[in-house]
């Protein structure tokens, strides 16, 4: 029970998001404190190139993309530690790694209710034309 209390905590959170002015950094950096202080699991972000704005759009879909990539991080994967990379420039990409226990991306994209955030995830994504791949030390 006290499992879907702090799930439907973090969804209130999340449709609570709002963009901030200028770069995108800035909104990835209070996703990672927020996540540090709820889980208590470090999060470190990893930035290089030219800061270029995204769109807010743009910026809208990934901040929830990450939220969701480390919402897995929280309920599934057992991590110590989360990185975020944020390399910018034209074409940014975003990259989260950590030292969890990994899983099989080829079963979670079965569609199962159990992968809704993958699919979602995967939906969110194209909405702006990016790719999403996942990959695990586990596959």
């Amino acid at each position: 029970m006290q499992k879907s209390y702090a799930d439907v905590r973090e969804l209130l959170v999340h449709f609570r998001t709002r963009l901030t002015e200028g770069d995108v950094e800035h909104g990835i950096r209070t996703l990672l404190a927020k996540f540090e202080h709820q889980t208590r699991i470090p999060a470190v972000l990893h930035t290089s190139g030219a800061t270029v704005p995204l769109a807010p759009d743009d910026q809208l879909q990934v901040m929830h993309i990450l939220q969701e990539a480390l919402s897995n991080v929280r309920k599934h994967s057992g991590a110590r530690r989360v990185d975020v990379d944020l390399s910018r420039g034209p074409g940014h990409t975003f990259t989260v790694r950590d030292d969890g226990c990994g899983f099989d991306p080829g079963a979670a994209s079965g569609g199962t209710s159990d992968h809704v955030g993958l699919r979602i995830m995967q939906e969110r994504a194209a909405r702006i034309g990016a790719t999403l791949s996942v990959r695990s030390s586990k596959a």
